[in-house]
């Protein structure tokens, strides 16, 4: 028998479980209390913050628990002959509860002719009809439709709420862990918490026991052992070294183009810790080597982060769509290399 997903098995099922999220929260609490509810919603924000979630906990308090809400996936339901199957449906009265309520996820999708068609029903909308739509793209959505929903902000989980959760999940299946491993997935996940739990299951897969060492080793988002050893060998001038890094990564097969976006990321990282930011707005995991090798740096090596995070940048920006970027990328080593040669 399959094992039941974490983000499924602790996905919120009323109001106190859900992160954060706390004036919308009360205001669709009080909505509901005093009988409040409007015809349509929009629930906007970052993948993963929960507002699908919160749609479907909303719904089932309006109805009291009687009914399950309508959910249509606008990614791949969006044409206008959707639309009009959703307006016939939301025109027939509920067999449960009170009312008939629609959760249109990825809303965004819906295209101009299904808009079309569903602007007059949220101009005049059926008497027992909810519609509840989210997105993480409401600069998609039309003027005349935003202008006819109460919308709602969803902002990204702290750092702070996803690690509380993973360590609750983690409490709950009986697998306390160290809290290095917990906060660097928390990291990783940007604010959205759907993906922190995913990443905490995948990590679960490959170890019982999260390290960071672990998740650095199962996640595999960058390869800093490969980024420390090109810093160097630009560092030591030895272009033979640098560039043979590159040769390793093209034949490997990897995408040289996020190569390059992952390289970037790891020296801004560099110039933040050189500039004294806290680990905390460090994507880079914390581990003794790593630090090892910042602290060891001197006016020389934080001069040249400096120089390479310039021409990485400008890099980043002119491989976008390069037919060769693995010719453009040795070329922008030779110059960093070459310069100090000539010096």
């Amino acid at each position: 028998m399959s094992k039941v997903a974490l983000a499924i098995k602790y996905r919120p099922t009323d109001w106190d479980s859900i992160i954060e999220q706390d004036e919308i929260k009360t205001i669709l609490k009080n909505q509901v209390d005093t009988n409040t509810v409007k015809s349509a919603y929009l629930f906007c924000g970052p993948a993963g913050d929960g507002k699908t979630t919160t749609a479907r906990i909303f719904a089932n308090a309006i109805n009291k628990g009687e009914g399950l809400p309508i959910e249509l996936d606008a990614a791949s339901n969006n044409s206008v002959e959707d639309i009009r199957n959703l307006i016939d449906e939301a025109k027939t009265k509920p067999l449960e509860g009170d009312y008939k309520i629609f959760i249109i996820d990825e809303c965004h999708m819906i295209t101009t002719q299904g808009w079309n068609a569903f602007l007059k029903t949220l101009e005049e909308p059926p008497a027992t009809a909810i519609f509840i739509m989210c997105t993480t793209d409401p600069q998609k959505i039309p003027a005349t439709i935003l202008s006819r929903v109460q919308r709602y902000n969803f902002s990204k989980i702290s750092m702070k709420g996803i690690v509380d959760r993973l360590t609750h999940i983690l409490a709950s299946e009986n697998m306390p862990q160290p809290e290095d491993g917990v906060a660097y997935i928390a990291k990783l996940a940007e604010g959205g918490m759907r993906d922190a739990i995913s990443m905490m299951d995948k990590c679960l897969s490959f170890s019982d026991y999260l390290t960071l060492e672990n998740v650095v080793n199962c996640l595999g988002t960058i390869d800093y052992g490969t980024m420390f050893n090109l810093t160097n060998f630009i560092f030591d001038t030895n272009l033979k070294g640098a560039i043979g890094v590159i040769e390793d990564i093209y034949n490997s097969g990897k995408d040289i183009k996020l190569f390059v976006k992952q390289y970037l990321v790891f020296l801004l990282d560099i110039r933040k810790y050189f500039i004294g930011c806290d680990w905390s707005y460090i994507q880079m995991p914390s581990l003794d080597d790593y630090k090892s090798w910042l602290n060891s740096c001197g006016d020389y090596e934080k001069s040249k982060t400096l120089e390479i995070l310039k021409a990485v940048t400008t890099l980043n920006s002119d491989i976008k769509y390069s037919s060769y970027p693995k010719a453009d990328i040795e070329v922008v080593l030779m110059r960093l290399i070459d310069n100090d040669r000539t010096e």
